[in-house]
């Protein structure tokens, strides 16, 4: 820790940490395949088709060719992987692996969705998402009764 004694540790974990908005993701998505039930689960894989991204600190597209891996959980809750890559506008590939959990509306709270993505980008321009700590809200987008598109905002935790 690189904090001096116990009372600044104190008077700095006090406060909760702001977030700053960095991105938002479209991500279209194909039909999902059925995987299984497994242990901990139903297992599900939902192909990531492309899409964009935009915002104040990253845009491009999203690659064709990721995929969102999911677990049902017998409480009704989905555990998320999605892992995939961003083209940048200025063509820097950066790997996305986002870890998340969606849980439908209930008698105690309204739907959930969020997740903490871990960003490897390449050294120079977009580095900073490599030293940072980020989280982000997901948005499911449903026509015709089918899940056809994900909206994704990515925060960087301060």
């Amino acid at each position: 820790m690189l904090l001096t004694d116990v009372t600044e540790a104190a008077t700095a974990s006090a406060e909760a940490p702001q977030l700053r908005f960095v991105f938002e993701e479209r991500v279209d998505l194909g039909p999902g395949e059925p995987a299984g039930e497994g242990p901990h689960g139903t297992g599900n894989r939902i192909p990531l088709l492309g899409g964009t991204v935009s915002g104040p600190a990253l845009s491009g597209t999203v690659v064709p060719g990721g995929a969102d891996w999911q677990v049902i959980r017998k409480d009704g809750c989905t555990e998320v992987v999605a892992d995939y890559f961003i083209r940048t506008h200025d063509e820097a590939l950066i790997h996305v692996r986002n870890l998340g959990l969606a849980c439908a509306a209930d008698d105690q709270r309204i739907a959930y969705a969020r997740a903490n993505p871990v960003f490897t980008a390449p050294l120079g321009k977009h580095e900073w998402l490599n030293k940072s700590v980020f989280t982000s809200t997901i948005e499911p987008i449903v026509l015709g009764g089918q899940l056809r598109q994900v909206i994704v905002r990515f925060y960087e935790v301060l």
